[in-house]
């Protein structure tokens, strides 16, 4: 009998594999856990980007259209966004079909032309780029009825989640710590994996148990939340590491049929600038977006910022949010003709797969149950490290009477698994 229970406890043990599992899981998790932490929430706050800076745009967002009045052109509301907000350079414009919605103007603030006075009014930590805000205009009157920083907001914590504005350096060790996030998902599956499958060890993996004290209610969520949100997580983290590493976006593209050197290739086939010929105006071009595309409520054109640029990149469809777009197409137009360019498809390819790749990365894939379902995803794993961390943190500070207590406690449910195998 006792030799069945001592070769019952050397099998009982943990393997060779699952320590050396456990050992990286710790240190590793100690080493990035911050930098998880903080790259995990920044993306999750991002999911829902479109519908808070909708939310701040409040009123400014509608405008009584008058009777028997049109509504003003671009090029005129831009004259007077100039006329009211002159510090501020437009980049993009978006325009809408319905009577009652206001006209929007994406903007950032220009750097001083003298350079004493840039370096002196130049914010800590900014670049030249400025700070974005969006301006709401009364497109019959032309009037600034309201604006918004929330796109500086969340430019910002784009920017902390792709490199915790650090630029190269940044993204470097955003992306390092994103590696040691996968292992350590791979390595939270392998630890949670239970050595035998029946009734008590599916309740332990799939369950929280109720009445426990915080120590086992904390390592419960890390385990159980780990295990549920571990292939998402996983997904969400390749897709992200795909736009860290141009070597994977590479392979990507050439898997998924696309090309590498797209813009190269893309240049082949833009008109040249001519300075004797007229450009189109942009009322032209919103014209034929909302006649060529029906359904779509909004049109979105960007702005040049030089003269010598002879393609426009308009957007039509029936949401264009921060980064997304619903049921629309993205377009490349001719600033001189009004047509299409008309790239290979390996170049268009080349477009979608990227922009697929962004959308699954933030949960855009799925409409609004997409990004619920990505925020909730992106919740649990900011909470993994500081789980992980309670867990590491309990163990290292028990007391030694705690301690010996609870090795008791175990040892004793050992044994008495043990007699009911045998």
């Amino acid at each position: 009998m006792e030799n069945k229970k001592t070769n019952l406890r050397k099998k009982q043990g943990k393997s060779l594999t699952k320590r050396i599992t456990g050992w990286l899981h710790l240190w590793l998790g100690l080493v990035s856990g911050i930098i998880v932490l903080t790259v995990t929430l920044s993306g999750t706050i991002f999911v829902f980007c479109d519908e808070i800076i909708d939310l701040c745009g409040g009123s400014a967002k509608y405008v009584q259209a008058p009777a028997n009045i049109k509504k003003m052109s671009p090029e005129q509301l831009l004259v007077q966004f100039h006329q009211q907000v002159p510090d501020r350079k437009p980049f993009y414009f978006d325009t809408y079909k319905d009577a009652d919605r206001s006209f929007r103007v994406a903007s950032a603030t220009q750097p001083p032309e003298n350079k004493n006075a840039e370096k002196a009014a130049k914010p800590k930590g900014r670049g030249p780029r400025g700070v974005f805000a969006y301006h709401y205009l009364d497109p019959y009157r032309g009037k600034v009825i309201g604006s918004t920083k929330s796109y500086e907001f969340f430019y910002v914590v784009a920017h902390i989640h792709a490199q915790l504005l650090a630029g190269k350096l940044g993204k470097t060790v955003v992306g390092i710590a994103s590696i040691i996030f996968f292992i350590q998902l791979v390595g939270g599956l392998i630890l949670w994996w239970p050595k035998k499958w029946n009734k008590t060890t599916r309740t332990a993996a799939f369950k929280i148990k109720s009445g426990t004290k915080w120590r086992r209610r904390n390592y419960d969520f890390h385990n159980v939340f780990g295990f549920y949100s571990v292939l998402p997580a996983i997904f969400i983290t390749i897709t992200g590491l795909i736009m860290a590493y141009k070597v994977l976006s590479d392979l990507t593209q050439e898997a998924f049929g696309g090309v590498t050197d797209a813009h190269k290739i893309a240049e082949k086939y833009e008109p040249e600038f001519d300075s004797q010929k007229k450009p189109l105006s942009y009322a032209s071009f919103v014209e034929k977006s909302f006649r060529e595309f029906p359904e779509a409520r909004q049109v979105r054109i960007g702005i040049p910022g030089k003269d010598s640029t002879t393609v426009y990149h308009v957007v039509a469809a029936q949401f264009i949010g921060l980064k997304s777009i619903v049921n629309g197409k993205r377009m490349e137009i001719n600033k001189y003709t009004g047509n299409e360019i008309n790239y290979p498809e390996k170049v268009r390819m080349h477009e979608v797969i990227e922009h697929t790749n962004f959308d699954l990365h933030v949960g855009y894939w799925g409409g609004m149950f997409g990004k619920i379902f990505t925020f909730i995803i992106g919740i649990i794993c900011t909470s993994l490290p500081v789980t992980g961390f309670l867990i590491w943190w309990g163990r290292r500070n028990k007391s030694p009477k705690k301690a010996k207590e609870i090795k008791n406690i175990h040892q004793h449910r050992k044994e008495e698994h043990y007699e009911q195998m045998v």
